[in-house]
């Protein structure tokens, strides 16, 4: 139960920075990305990707989720400064969520 409860904040957590990078209109994010070797188109198609494999097998820890949030989770480089261009959460209050539902 708890995967599947850790699945549904990944997903959640992708669509939020996926709705965040497109509608966020701040350079900044795209200059964060660049910096993380990622483009804005790359990094959207990672987090819809991730979100198909949570919606195809939701009891499944997806083995790509860290590789695709491991930068928001951990606060890489500049995380945090591109979450706040996008109205999001910083980078532990993410990787609080994401430890809480494992444990849930």
């Amino acid at each position: 139960m708890s995967t599947r409860i850790q699945n549904g904040y990944i997903a959640q957590m992708a669509k939020q920075l996926e709705a965040g990078i497109i509608n966020s209109g701040n350079p900044f994010v795209e200059d964060y990305l660049d910096s993380m070797d990622c483009s804005v188109a790359a990094e959207i198609a990672n987090l819809r990707q991730l979100q198909a494999v949570v919606a195809k097998a939701p009891d499944v820890e997806p083995h790509m989720s860290f590789d695709v949030l491991k930068k928001w989770l951990y606060g890489w480089k500049a995380a945090d400064k591109c979450l706040a261009c996008m109205g999001l959460k910083n980078s532990a209050a993410w990787a609080d969520g994401y430890y809480k539902a494992g444990r849930a």
